[in-house]
This record gives C-alpha cells, structure tokens and sequence, in this order.
C-alpha cells in the first residue's frame, strides 16, 4: 500500500503557495519525472503542485467529486498537479480517483497535451502504477491539510 502526504509549498515560479504531494515521501513531480524521461527529458516532470488559491474544496478534489463547473474537472479525471508556470491547463497530469471501500486509488494518469492525436507524439502511462492508499490514511492527510489551510487563512 502506498502512503500520501500533501503540504503547502512555496513555489517561486508561481510565486504563490501550491499543494505539494508527497507518495511514499517521494514527492510526486519526482516519480512523474522519472516515467517522463522515456519520453522527453526536456520536458518531463515540468510541474508543480496546484496553487492553493484555486483550489475550492480539497476533499472533493481529491476524491473526484468534482462538478462540470470546476477549473480542474477534465471529463470524469482530476488535475493532480500542473504547470510550473502556474496556469492550470497549460500542462497538466490528470488522474483517475477510485474509492473502494477500505482503499483510494489513483490510476489512469495522463498528461492530455500528449494524447493519441498529439502531433508531438502520445505519452502513454499505462505501465505507470496505480498509487493504492490506505483509506484511512488517505483521508486523514486531507483533513490534516484541509485544517492546515483553514488555520493559514485565519491568520491572515
């Protein structure tokens, strides 16, 4: 079972607090960079976590509940990190969030500007591993964060 842990992180490119997430204390850019190489070293792992201003409601988010209406809603996926220039759809890793009943799963990643029809050639993460997490701990480190943010806006 993997493990997840999300922190607030400063980022100087966006020059803004972004959501760091953290799998088995690896953090995820680093994992997604490592798979990425095969495709373009250039480029891979050119993300950063979501800045935190965009984001409504992290229990949701995290857990694919999110509405057509939402900046980080792509048809049924969710946008776990994004472009380390800060604009959400510029290069984004999408997932798939399934909850079983004692497990969480992230599974289904994509980077969409690299799909099947990409001009500059697919990306294909299907021999990327699913991320399995315990449930419990899962949505303990949401509540953990969600009071974390809570906290930082109170004293603001």
């Amino acid at each position: 079972m993997d493990t997840i842990q999300f922190k607030v992180e400063y980022s100087e490119d966006q020059d803004a607090q972004v959501l760091g997430i953290y799998i088995n204390g690896e953090n995820l850019v680093e994992l997604i960079r490592r798979y990425e190489n095969q495709f373009d070293p250039s480029i891979a792992g050119g993300y950063e976590g979501l800045n935190i201003k965009f984001l409504n409601n992290i229990k949701e988010h995290f857990t694919g509940k999110l509405n057509e209406d939402d900046l980080f809603y792509y048809e049924g996926k969710t946008l776990i990190m994004g472009c380390n220039c800060g604009e959400p759809g510029c290069w984004p890793i999408l997932i798939k969030v399934i909850e079983e009943d004692e497990v969480i799963v992230w599974n289904e990643f994509e980077q969409p500007h690299r799909n099947e029809e990409s001009a500059s050639g697919h990306w294909d993460y299907s021999k990327f591993k699913p991320l399995r997490f315990n449930r419990k701990q899962y949505e303990e480190q949401l509540k953990i964060i969600c009071e974390k943010l809570k906290e930082d806006d109170n004293s603001t």
